[in-house]
């Protein structure tokens, strides 16, 4: 499941009878052709051509990137860089 992504939907209808607001969830497998997407991003997925038995959406664009990746990444970066280092002693 390498240029797959687990995408989750989330609805949310109002119960007829008790009067109550219902979370519905609903997961969806996407193609991820350049493998963009990590764990926590919102995605926009449009229906396309069965890739699989299970898989027949494709991720169209990544929203909104998740900010934990998004800090990580740029660490990472500036050890690369030679940035500051911090070192423990215990």
């Amino acid at each position: 499941m390498q240029k797959t992504a687990v995408v989750m939907v989330e609805r949310v209808k109002k119960h007829g009878m008790l009067d109550k607001w219902i979370k519905y969830r609903k997961k969806f497998k996407a193609h991820d052709e350049l493998g963009e997407c990590n764990m926590g991003d919102e995605v926009r997925i449009k229906i396309s051509r069965p890739h699989s038995k299970t898989k027949s959406w494709i991720v169209d664009e990544v929203l909104k990137k998740n900010p934990a990746v998004l800090y990580q990444q740029s660490k990472e970066q500036a050890s690369k860089v030679g940035g500051p280092r911090t070192t423990t002693t215990g």
